[in-house]
């Protein structure tokens, strides 16, 4: 009688002992009331709005249309416009009778080039445009560099709290197992196991922690917000339908997708805009050079106006010129050259074509892969911390040992960690097709999806 009450104060005292550390769901960490709030969106806008290289992005578009408008000038007539006094005094003249001025007004421009400035012209409109996709390309960049550094602060946080909820597990089993020793019903060795790791749990919150801080310094520095800023938390509920409709995808719905997408990021892709800019720019240059077998043809008006003693006396002539360069080796050695930075442009814009369409073909599946590993990797947890809390009530009745538990303990934690990785490696792949397509808003995609 006497051992079944002492049995029975024993499975009260561990479960007095253990209520309070009985472990729970992951819950968000809490968010400090002065913390700043910071959306994803404004994260973006804050990145654009700090960024050096985006500003250097937008003045090249103002050089190079100043480029553009230099050589547009080059075509227009040259005026000039000079004044001009003399005076030929000698014997029996007056002061007056030998002074004379003139002023002359002077016009000449190209009429005939060979196409030359209209090809240039044509090549810094080219450049001017490839500049533009630069900036947006940048754009794009920047926008991604946001994201990551936004998706990282929230990995963090959730891997903090991952670590801090195993923690907490170690310690209530650290606090049954010197229950257990005190009892005479764990030996020491297990005791001695238990409390080693404990202390690698608390060693894996303090690397967690440093991490969290690493990552919030790289997001403060990106949007220029204090340290103090605190991410908006991600509702991933609300990719529950996308995560179904993308689960549901058979072999020909993939490839239908990833049809999709390629067509869609060779459209849109600023990057392969560039590669058909550089082409153009290439062939424009070819006609430049072919430009110089033609004679350059330019005509020239010059009005004079002289006042001297004897009255005033309008003067005009009209001339017409033509020069073309009889050194045809170094014009065809020069039209060799262009034509070889065409065909160079053109291999150039097709491995640009391929190379896109292999990479998002890759992030496509690397998207899918992450998103179906979301519901798989939160199932998995579901049954790991279903199974720590059976283990768990029977450690506490002896009918499983402290190794058991522990087993038990690091799979949730796997669990755990792997469901963390998977979602927040889908926002990752999200934001990575978003910049191969070359969008800044990934809701245009997630409508075009089948």
């Amino acid at each position: 009688m006497r051992m079944s009450t002492r049995a029975t104060m024993f499975v009260l005292l561990m479960s007095a002992i253990a209520t309070p550390f009985l472990r729970a769901e992951e819950s968000p960490s809490p968010v400090p009331v002065a913390a700043q709030m910071l959306s994803l969106q404004k994260a973006r806008e804050l990145t654009l709005l700090k960024s050096a290289s985006l500003r250097k992005a937008e003045l090249a578009v103002d050089a190079a249309s100043l480029v553009k408008k230099a050589q547009d000038y080059d075509f227009l007539p040259s005026l000039s416009a000079s004044v001009g006094g003399s005076s030929d005094y000698g014997s029996g003249m007056t002061l007056a009778e030998s002074l004379s001025a003139t002023a002359n007004v002077e016009a000449s421009a190209t009429v005939f080039d060979g196409g030359k400035n209209a090809a240039l012209s044509k090549k810094y409109s080219l450049a001017t445009d490839a500049a533009r996709e630069s900036l947006r390309a940048t754009r794009v960049s920047l926008i991604g560099s946001a994201d990551s550094a936004f998706f990282a602060v929230l990995e963090a946080e959730a891997s903090v709290d991952a670590a801090a909820s195993d923690l907490d597990a170690a310690k209530l089993r650290l606090k049954i197992a010197q229950t257990k020793v005190d009892a005479g019903s764990l030996s020491k060795a297990d005791y001695l196991q238990t409390e080693s790791e404990t202390a690698s749990y608390e060693t894996t919150l303090i690397s967690a922690k440093k991490s969290l801080s690493s990552a919030r310094a790289k997001l403060c520095y990106l949007t220029g917000l204090p340290a103090s800023t605190e991410p908006e938390r991600i509702d991933f509920a609300g990719y529950d339908g996308l995560l179904g409709k993308l689960e549901a995808l058979d072999e020909s719905g993939i490839d239908k997708l990833v049809a999709s997408l390629v067509a869609m990021a060779k459209a849109n892709s600023p990057s392969l805009s560039n590669y058909a800019l550089a082409s153009g720019q290439a062939a424009m240059s070819l006609e430049a050079a072919k430009s110089a077998y033609f004679p350059s043809v330019s005509a020239g008006l010059s009005q004079s106006l002289t006042l001297n003693p004897s009255g005033l006396g309008p003067t005009s002539s009209l001339s017409l010129s033509a020069s073309l360069s009889l050194d045809l080796w170094t014009t065809k050695n020069a039209v060799d050259q262009a034509q070889i930075a065409v065909k160079e442009a053109a291999l150039d814009a097709e491995d640009g074509s391929s190379t896109l369409e292999l990479d998002m073909s890759q992030a496509v599946y690397e998207w899918l892969s992450s998103a179906r590993a979301i519901p798989s990797s939160a199932k998995a947890l579901e049954y790991a911390e279903s199974n720590y809390e059976n283990v768990l009530e029977k450690f506490k009745l002896s009918s499983a040992t402290a190794s058991d538990l522990s087993t038990a303990e690091a799979l949730v934690s796997a669990d755990k960690t792997a469901l963390i990785a998977a979602r927040y490696a889908f926002l990752s792949d999200l934001s990575s097709l978003r910049g191969l397509l070359g969008l800044e808003d990934e809701d245009k995609f997630l409508e075009a999806l089948p």
